[in-house]
């Protein structure tokens, strides 16, 4: 179409974006679909339970699966005026319309399920980047991260109503939630260390990093009752952090003391926890019986720190995926060793050093305080992963070198592989 009040411009096409219900089952067709506004893009999703509070009730109140999506929207004056969001909340059920033909061999005889929207709420605060399912007393609510503000959403009497609250500094990147601890990535100041109290509805700081990082991702990995956490930022690096509140170095508990430091040399938008599996599990077709043969046999079997792991993964821009794996302090150090007789004996990709790629890359935006020296204490696969493929008697040499025998290394580097697979 042409304007003609307009010197018979061509008209500017409007895009709108949409919320798709898609079935797998059936070649990924669409079952139902909701337009988005004018002006509006999606920028969370999460299938979630919410449960539905009713003040001075004694009846248990319910929760339901339902499906949240956090949208920003531009004005059409562009980025002149600040931007604002919205939350969707959608239930899925099945259709009361009759299905034709095509319906029924698409979807196998089974009714067509379509998107009912269960309410929305409009965030003045800024953009929904980030939105999570916290579970505290047996009552689901929703974390929303909009702009510089993280807010704790309780559904009841058909609408969302806010309960608490905390304020970021510059833009909350992500919230990675473990209980009722929150991990709160902001995009230009690191990461802050929450904890929800139920008794009084707040979010309370425990500790920050100081350092200002500007934050891709963040994750958890553990092992045993230690847990440590990971931050990728925009130099390609990860920095794993701790919460220690008696070290000397967390400033009274209020700082997150860094225990180590890896330049991982691809940049990644998110890092997603998995259980590291053991090899006696990771080869079993039918895990759940092997694994209750296992604590028969030995009854300090699932209860050791090295079987109650969790690791991080993570896929990258240029294609690449990896995993990042909790050892113990025996394995790390034989594996450390290695690794350092390794990077000398072997010959590297055009004389490049190993240790050099790897080195924490520092960054020089307002005034940072990192200080030095690098924690390191992170292992290169890649390098030790070598070991595998070398012959067997440049095998004796290196493990003999180290004190070590080929057959304990090439058993750390398959309890390695095996807790570093996601499926």
């Amino acid at each position: 179409a042409v304007d003609t009040s307009l010197g018979l411009a061509p008209a500017m096409a409007a895009r709108k974006y949409e919320v798709w219900l898609v079935d797998a089952s059936s070649r990924w067709s669409v079952l139902d679909k909701y337009q988005l506004g004018e002006c509006e893009h999606g920028t969370a999703l999460k299938v979630m339970y919410l449960t539905d509070v009713v003040e001075d009730s004694d009846e248990i109140p319910e929760k339901h699966l339902v499906i949240g999506v956090g949208t920003s929207m531009i004005d059409h004056d562009g980025e002149d005026l600040a931007s604002k969001g919205r939350i969707l909340l959608f239930h899925v059920k099945k259709s009361k319309k009759r299905m034709t033909q095509l319906d029924k061999g698409s979807s196998r005889g089974r009714p067509p399920l379509e998107l009912m929207l269960m309410s929305e709420k409009d965030m003045a605060l800024g953009p929904v980047t980030s939105l999570s399912s916290l579970r505290s007393e047996d009552i689901y609510r929703i974390v929303v991260g909009a702009g510089a503000e993280v807010t704790v959403e309780q559904w009841g009497s058909g609408k969302l109503t806010q309960v608490g609250f905390y304020h970021a500094h510059m833009q909350v990147q992500e919230i990675v939630l473990f209980k009722t601890f929150f991990l709160l990535s902001d995009a230009y100041d690191s990461l802050h260390f929450l904890v929800w109290r139920e008794s009084d509805k707040s979010l309370t700081l425990l500790a920050k990093d100081y350092e200002p990082t500007q934050v891709f991702a963040a994750g958890l990995v553990s092992r045993g009752g230690a847990m440590s956490f990971v931050c990728h930022d925009d130099r390609q690096n990860l920095t794993f952090l701790q919460y220690a509140p008696t070290d000397a170095a967390a400033r009274g508990g209020n700082k997150l003391v860094p225990r180590a430091d890896f330049h991982l040399g691809s940049q990644t938008t998110t890092l997603r926890s998995h259980w590291a599996q053991s090899s006696l599990l990771f080869n079993s077709c039918t895990a759940n019986s092997t694994l209750a043969a296992l604590k028969q046999q030995d009854a300090l079997f699932g209860r050791l720190e090295d079987d109650q792991r969790f690791a991080v993964n993570f896929g990258t821009v240029d294609g690449s995926f990896g995993s990042i794996i909790p050892l113990s302090e025996p394995t790390y150090w034989r594996l450390t060793a290695l690794q350092s007789v390794m990077s000398n004996a072997l010959e590297s990709n055009c004389a490049l050093s190993h240790r050099a790629w790897r080195l924490f890359r520092r960054s020089t935006r307002r005034a940072g305080c990192r200080s030095n020296d690098r924690k390191k204490g992170v292992i290169d696969g890649d390098v030790v992963m070598k070991f595998a493929d070398l012959p067997l008697p440049e095998q004796e040499d290196l493990a003999s070198s180290i004190g070590s025998t080929v057959a304990l290394v090439m058993d750390n580097l398959l309890e390695l592989g095996c807790a570093a697979s996601v499926v």
